[in-house]
């Protein structure tokens, strides 16, 4: 168990123990390995690669694939953006060029010659995801697109992102241009850290300047979780041919923060789709939830497998569900991946604690006895 783990589930019995009676159950986990109890399993998405982070814990719920090397399509712009906040001024004023001006796909309409504020070009990369914004930004901050390119590199090898190689700054299709859930996860986690970053990604709308011709421009997110899927706090979609739908979404409850990577998803809508599913796997099903009790007999809150009764009283339990297991590849003829469910199972045998202070003294030990 980490520290930070250890230190968060002392306090939390600590914190149960001494606002409520030994016999009452304040802190619950739910799932308990031995006694036939269903584990519940992710949910089956069409992703080809995903990953599922609990920020307040610092675990990786449940993954499949995390460390594929995939096309990534837009999320490259999260690199892009962390890369504007950490290497320019928001109130840069910007000069097109034509080549910025003709990136082609998705774009917010900038003409060759206009100038335009870094902010406002910012704000069209990570909510409208404009193409053309992106190479207007590397070419300012780095002169020409393949040296923002190194510059994003290099800063990824200082990341430690080992499986994540940039050929542009905007993520359309180019050979070398990928990266991993893994990677994905830890960039975005840097990037977040931003305020500025984490409050353009929330945002649902924009507006941008003129035109020179005086026509209106704004800009849309292209994440549609935001307002509809309790909680989201961004970040960010990509769609290409090679990449299929793409996917980096975090959501906020109950004091937690989850954070989802969908890779290769197929089919309309279908990382989102995606995301949804595994981000209620997570709030749902991975809580932090259990209970303690003092020699009461063990009644289950959930269905059996086992028919037998329980009979046995238990001094105190807690139930621990953390996570569930990394799904690694599969060798040339396996099977798919099974995905297994890892729990952590504490129980004090009888006599009970004869004070609520002896209790917590077992659960303190329990916390920080061990690695």
């Amino acid at each position: 168990m980490s520290r930070r783990k250890a230190m968060a589930a002392a306090l939390a019995a600590s914190l149960a123990l001494a606002s409520a009676p030994a016999s009452a159950s304040p802190l619950s986990f739910p799932i308990k390995v031995d006694d036939g109890f269903p584990l519940p399993g992710p949910p089956d998405v069409t992703a080809a690669s995903w990953l599922l982070y609990d920020e307040w814990t610092d675990t990786v719920l449940a993954s499949f694939l995390p460390q594929e090397e995939r096309a990534i399509a837009s999320t490259t712009k999260i690199m892009t953006g962390l890369l504007v906040l950490e290497q320019s001024s928001l109130a840069d004023l910007v000069t097109v060029s034509s080549n910025a001006a003709a990136t082609g796909e998705r774009e917010i309409g900038l003409v060759a010659g206009e100038q335009v504020t870094m902010e406002a070009l910012f704000k069209a990369l990570l909510i409208h995801s404009a193409n053309d914004a992106a190479t207007a930004i590397a070419e300012h901050i780095s002169g020409s697109v393949s040296e923002f390119v190194d510059l994003m590199n290099q800063r990824a090898a200082e990341l430690g992102l080992s499986g994540t190689s940039f050929a542009n700054p905007h993520g359309l299709d180019a050979p070398d241009h990928y990266s991993t859930a893994q990677d994905l996860l830890g960039l975005t986690l840097v990037a977040m850290s931003h305020p500025d970053f984490l409050f353009a990604v929330r945002a649902r709308a924009m507006s941008f300047p003129p035109a020179p011709d005086g026509r209106a421009r704004s800009g849309t997110a292209t994440n549609v979780l935001l307002g509809h899927y309790e909680g989201t706090i961004g970040v960010k979609t990509g769609f290409t041919d090679d990449a299929q739908l793409t996917f980096v979404a975090s959501s906020e409850r109950d004091g937690r923060r989850l954070y989802v990577v969908v890779l290769g998803s197929e089919g309309a809508g279908a990382h989102f789709a995606d995301a949804r599913a595994l981000l209620d796997y997570g709030f749902h099903d991975l809580g932090m939830i259990g209970s303690l009790s003092f020699d009461t007999r063990y009644q289950s809150a959930y269905p059996r497998t086992d028919p037998a009764p329980l009979v046995k009283a238990a001094g105190a339990e807690a139930l621990i569900h953390l996570s569930a297991a990394i799904s690694e590849a599969p060798g040339a003829g396996d099977e798919e991946p099974a995905v297994v469910i890892v729990n952590s199972s504490r129980r004090l045998p009888e006599p009970a604690p004869s004070s609520v202070g002896a209790a917590f003294l077992y659960w303190f030990h329990m916390a920080f006895g061990s690695d």
